[in-house]
């Protein structure tokens, strides 16, 4: 409450000292680190900010979900605050998978609540986080399995489509993300009566066939996929099921067309 930014980045300060001699303290108090990145001062949200990387990337501070405090600086009006964001998500991003295990948490705190950002500042946000599991397939399955589940556990519309979103966000370049897609079809069928939602799992197939294309067990996969996708769309507002599947067997059948005609181009130049 102190009036000048001099005295409240002092205090961001010694409150970083007090966590390092002091560590078992801070416990239930932790918020009071976190609370000045949304200071009206410049100066007072950039000493916090290098504070708390100091105390997080050296392992002085367990991180319990307050880590989408820390993501909201990537979006802050000064690009020196900004910086400073990006740089502690690239140094967080080399210790133990720490941006993939605080992923969920981040989304939440963003999405929802008093404290989410807006569709547009979420969605770069985002897409900045996401550089850091995209490589690796493994924790792309189980961002895939997490996401799922989370439609399960909202009514909220906004957070459908910030989770439908971060799906999009994901490479795709394994069988077994699609499959757990697949999977998780039940648990989100009913939201893709939303147009927002259903193109972003459009994209998603797009993407997934494009990872496909010279796997013919993959192809299937996603094939599959598409058709229950665009029959559960059409459950979800009403359409004729039957039509829609008729539709996406014949495109389907158009895609195989344009397949081999490519192949006997390429036989044709060969020769």
């Amino acid at each position: 409450r102190a009036r000048s930014p001099v005295i409240r980045a002092n205090i961001a300060i010694a409150l970083g000292d007090i966590t390092v001699c002091f560590n078992n303290l801070i416990g239930e108090n932790v918020q009071y680190l976190y609370g000045p990145l949304h200071d009206t001062n410049t100066k007072v949200k950039k000493t916090t900010l290098m504070v708390l990387t100091h105390l997080i990337l050296n392992g002085m501070v367990k991180v319990k979900g307050q880590l989408g405090e820390m993501a909201k600086c990537l979006e802050d009006k000064d690009t020196h605050v900004a910086d400073l964001a990006k740089l502690f998500f690239s140094e967080l991003s080399t210790k133990d998978n720490a941006v993939y295990n605080n992923l969920p948490d981040i989304i939440s705190s963003l999405s929802v609540g008093a404290g989410a950002v807006d569709e547009e500042s979420f969605g770069r946000i985002m897409k900045f986080l996401f550089e850091f599991i995209k490589e690796k397939d493994r924790q792309t399955d189980n961002v895939v399995d997490k996401l799922c589940q989370r439609f399960r556990n909202t009514t909220d519309t906004r957070q459908c489509r910030d989770i439908a979103y971060c799906l999009a966000l994901l490479p795709y370049k394994s069988e077994r993300s699609v499959r757990r897609l697949l999977d998780g079809l039940p648990g989100y069928q009913e939201r893709l009566a939303e147009d927002a939602v259903y193109k972003y799992f459009s994209d998603v197939v797009g993407k997934a066939r494009m990872q496909a294309a010279q796997k013919p067990e993959a192809k299937a996969l996603v094939e599959e996929y598409e058709t229950k996708l665009r029959e559960a769309r059409a459950r979800a507002i009403g359409e004729d099921e039957d039509e829609v599947a008729a539709q996406a067997a014949e495109e389907a059948d158009g895609r195989t067309t344009q397949y081999s005609d490519d192949e006997i181009d390429e036989d044709d130049e060969d020769l």
